[in-house]
This record gives structure tokens, sequence and C-alpha cells, in this order.
């Protein structure tokens, strides 16, 4: 039985190339919708009084489409998109029944999947920034910002979880933290080491809670702008030992020319 016909090496090489561009392509697109989704979301609408009148709702909608395009973000690594989409499943179903049924203890738990969901998309956002050799690029930047503000809006659900489980563990100075835009507030404020004293941690678990996220955000900084920096110094050395190959090669090249071509 004869066996079937393979492509050309030429075009085999060129079909993975493609597929290669295409699947980059993709996550990029991605990477941009959801940074920029998360910044819509998070800063845009709520400074233009979006969603004030319900701001449960607005809140799980605008969580949900922001859980969903993350989880895409993810669909080239197989085994990353499995991992993401379940919890990420999981995170949704338990914040829609906690709307539609508002008990405490499914308050808890939606709080819960979805920090676990979050911290789920950073790592996914991290695989692609920090743990990947080559050069930097304007992707790579993208993600790093996109983590950056990931861990504010995981710590803002860390601390509702905190006063959920332990009632007045933060002071705000008029009215009470009963707002989901109270606790990404405090948690940017607290992420950025702004501290503007309005809003106060309490108890032990808010202080621990609230010291870690400052150390987050500046280790975070100085961490991401080191790797960077190593990463454009090796993809700068590679450029060159490569620039001074083909050079080599070519000076040797024309030299054998020019003593075949000799009398």
């Amino acid at each position: 039985m004869p066996e079937p016909a393979r492509p050309p090496k030429g075009q085999d090489v060129r079909d993975r190339a493609r597929a290669l561009i295409t699947d980059s392509w993709q996550s990029q697109a991605n990477l941009s919708f959801f940074l920029g989704l998360m910044v819509l979301i998070a800063f845009v609408l709520p400074s233009m009084g979006f969603g004030k009148d319900d701001i449960k709702l607005y809140s799980d909608v605008a969580f949900s489409l922001l859980l969903i395009s993350g989880v895409a973000i993810a669909w080239g690594r197989r085994k990353l998109f499995l991992l993401a989409g379940f919890l990420g499943s999981a995170a949704l179903a338990v914040r829609w029944m906690a709307w539609f049924t508002p008990t405490p203890a499914l308050q808890l738990w939606s709080d819960e999947w979805s920090l676990v969901a979050i911290l789920v998309i950073a790592l996914v956002l991290l695989s692609q920034v920090l743990f990947r050799g080559g050069p930097v690029t304007h992707s790579r930047i993208q993600g790093a910002i996109a983590v950056y503000l990931l861990f504010g809006i995981g710590w803002a659900h860390a601390y509702h979880i905190a006063e959920l489980v332990h009632p007045g563990s933060f002071r705000l100075e008029v009215g009470e933290m009963s707002n989901v835009s109270d606790w990404v507030y405090y948690s940017f404020v607290t992420l950025t080491t702004v501290g503007y004293g309005d809003i106060t941690a309490v108890r032990p678990i808010a202080r621990t809670l609230s010291i870690g996220e400052a150390l987050t955000g500046q280790l975070y900084l100085a961490v991401l702008i080191a790797r960077l920096v190593a990463m454009e110094v090796v993809s700068w050395q590679y450029k060159s030992q490569d620039s001074r190959g083909s050079g080599g090669q070519n000076s040797v090249g024309a030299e054998t020319t020019s003593k075949e071509a000799g009398p």
C-alpha cells in the first residue's frame, strides 16, 4: 500500500511559522483586550458614575467579562488554559449563585473562588512576561501592567474576605465600607503605598494583609524592572553574536571566492 504523500519540507516550515504567528497574534490581541477592559471597568466607568445605581450587578457583570477574557489569554497553552477555565467557571458559577441567593456563606465562597481565579490569571500572565526568554516587547509590558492591576483587584477581594470573617477589620472615617469601589480604592492606595489615611486597618488580620500588599507592590516593581532589563541585555548580546557570526561567514566566503577567481 503506497504511503500518503508528504508535504514538501519548505511547505511544512511555512505552515508551522504561520501557525506560530497566528497563535502569537491571537494571544497578543487577547492580552490587549484584557488590559483595556480592566482599565475601563476598574477606573474609567466608575469615575463616570456608571453602575452606581446597582453596584453589585455592575461588579458581577464586569468581573465575569474580565474573567472570561483573562482565561482566553491562555488559549495557546493547553494545561494552563484547562486549569484557568475550570477555576474560572467555578468562580463564575459561585459568584452568580451569590447574586441570585445572597447569603453570607455564598458571598464568602464567591470572594474566595474569585480570588483563586485572579491568582491563576496572574500566573498565566507571569508565565508569559517573566518566565519566557526573548526580547522585551510591548506585549510583555502590557502583561506586566495587567499583573500589577490584578494584584490590586485580588487584594481587594482578600480585604473583603477579611471583613466578612472578622467584621470591623477596617474603619472608614465617614460611613462604612459596604461598596465594592471602597475595597478597590483601599487596595490600590495600599499597593502604591500612597496611604491617604481615610481608611484604617484595625484588626491584626487587616494590618497583615495591608503590609503584605504594600510589600508586594514594591517588590514586584523592583523584580520586574530587573528581569526586563536582564532579558533585554541578553537579547542584545545574542543579536550582537549573530551579527558577528554572519559577518565572519560572509568574509570567509568572500575570501574563498577571490582565491578561486585568482590566477
